[in-house]
């Protein structure tokens, strides 16, 4: 039995930074999209759960990416349901030109909850998800919390506030705009001379329209940066870049 979903698709010019690589945002977008036809393959889709008053939310992501590709590419997107651990509901990623599946540009994890439209209570059910559908064929080990080590001195790195254009369909800020939000954050000069080679994010807390999220950077001296955006006290969420030096031509 078949338990994957699978999208072809091809890296537009307005999905593309000005190196013609395809942008993580957009990566994340097409990651997002698939992940919705697999709930609705695995029989737990968007409006079903909304039938019950529940909803898909993000919980945390990881992506490791061995090459970007660039504008023009045709490339695929497969994703399957790893497993079912508590709450959390474990997705993977594999992203491959055709014919090189063994050979993949991108593997990812993510891991999901179910959460009450009307008070973000987490559901423990299963809502209609058929758990045969399972596939325990891994890509990356399962989502972990990201832990800023103590000597990394998170500095203020200004503010953002969420606007209309980054709300979904669930009415919060939409998950892929973090992994924009943290990238904008970094210094031109090294954005422009370094490649993000793997992404970790931990969502805490939902954005609304209109928070005034207070960013805080830091970086070690290996290629790995942090960003923590928060609302007062409150940290909404965590993100773990890798760099690479961009390789000469």
């Amino acid at each position: 039995m078949n338990k994957k979903v699978l999208e072809r698709f091809t890296v537009q010019s307005y999905e593309s930074d000005f190196f013609c690589r395809l942008k993580p945002f957009f990566l994340q977008n097409h990651m997002q999209e698939l992940a919705y036809k697999g709930s609705e393959f695995c029989g737990a889709s968007y409006d079903q759960l909304r039938e019950d008053d529940f909803f898909w939310a993000l919980n945390r992501i990881h992506i490791s990416v061995s090459e970007w590709p660039e504008w023009r590419e045709e490339l695929y997107l497969q994703s399957w349901s790893r497993a079912k651990q508590g709450p959390l509901w474990h997705r993977n990623f594999k992203m491959f030109r055709e014919g090189e599946e063994d050979s993949p540009l991108m593997l990812g994890t993510s891991a999901w909850t179910m959460l009450n439209i009307a008070d973000r209570s987490i559901c423990r059910g299963t809502h209609g998800f058929n758990e045969d559908f399972h596939l325990e064929e891994d890509t990356l080990p399962f989502c972990s919390k990201i832990i800023v080590p103590k000597d990394i001195k998170m500095q203020d790195a200004g503010n953002h506030i969420v606007s209309f254009s980054e709300l979904d369909t669930n009415g919060h800020a939409n998950n892929c705009f973090y992994t924009q939000w943290a990238i904008d954050t970094l210094p031109f000069d090294y954005i422009s001379t370094h490649i993000l080679s793997d992404l970790r994010i931990c969502y805490y807390h939902e954005l609304q329209f209109g928070d005034n999220v207070q960013l805080q950077l830091g970086n070690d001296t290996k290629g790995k940066w942090y960003l923590q955006g928060m609302l007062g006290d409150t940290t909404c969420f965590l993100v773990e870049m890798q760099f690479i030096p961009t390789p000469q031509q």
